[in-house]
């Protein structure tokens, strides 16, 4: 049985929801009808085996973007880079090259324990995908502030910094826009509220 005002999982016998204090007062009629729409929505079905292929792509193209930064620091480019005497130098886009790096191995980690989650429907899931979803808009806005903020005197090198920074005002909105439909959806499912009840 769920709360109909909050959607938590309540006892058998509860007369209050532990989560909101609501009285739980259901006639035969209603009861019924409550677990037929509870049996409606409940599993992990609909625009959620959309979320689960956003995690295991999340997965892919973090564990993608390592592999990326660990080549650009073993093949050389790094030190190509880091050294005031070549003409590709840039100052501080190591800094921002290992500042993505990091950033690449945490969304890797949280997205595997987030199909974790998902799977066991913990009640964290839905919160925490949210919280994945704040994360994902506050690292491409930072990413991009970095970015713009080199200073470039090649003429070669401004254009690259240029064609990544158009790339992150792109990122930057479909981010913006997937964070807030997915939170939408996190927060105000049905199928989500009665599916994520586990501990």
């Amino acid at each position: 049985m769920f709360c109909k005002n909050c959607g938590k999982k309540l006892d058998d016998e509860a007369k209050f929801c532990k989560s909101c204090g609501k009285p739980v007062v259901l006639k035969e009629k209603d009861a019924s009808s409550n677990k037929e729409e509870i049996s409606k929505y409940k599993g992990l079905r609909g625009w959620l085996i959309l979320v689960i292929i956003g995690l295991f792509a999340t997965v892919l193209w973090q564990a993608y973007g390592v592999y990326e930064s660990i080549t650009l620091f073993t093949d050389g480019t790094v030190d190509v880079l880091s050294n005031p005497a070549s003409g590709a130098y840039i100052p501080g886009f190591v800094r921002a090259l290992k500042f993505e790096f990091i950033t690449e191995i945490l969304f890797l980690i949280f997205a595997v324990y987030f199909i974790f989650l998902f799977f066991k429907k913990s009640r964290k899931f839905p919160k925490y995908y949210v919280f994945l979803l704040v994360a994902s808009v506050v690292y491409v806005v930072l990413d991009y502030i970095i970015l713009s903020s080199l200073t470039v005197s090649s003429s070669e090198m401004k254009q690259v910094i240029d064609e990544v920074l158009s790339e992150g005002e792109t990122e930057i909105g479909r981010t913006v826009i997937t964070a807030i439909i997915w939170g939408l959806y996190m927060t105000k499912s049905k199928r989500v509220k009665v599916t994520f009840v586990e501990e």
